[in-house]
């Protein structure tokens, strides 16, 4: 019995995740939501860091 509620569980997370993946693509990905953290912290944000690629800007 058990088993078999691991197995059914195992069938409805693999399907959830097909369906939220449907249509995302991964060389073009678009975030639907908030940010957890920055991917950068404010703090590391140096003269160094810009100076390697200008014409990037990066907002803290």
């Amino acid at each position: 019995m058990e088993e078999e509620l691991i197995r059914e569980e195992t069938a409805l997370r693999r399907r959830l995740l097909l369906r939220l993946l449907r249509g995302f693509s991964f060389e073009n990905p678009r975030h639907k939501g908030e940010a957890i953290s920055n991917l950068v912290p404010p703090e590391l944000i140096t003269a160094e860091l810009t100076r390697h690629n200008p014409h990037r800007i990066i907002q803290p």
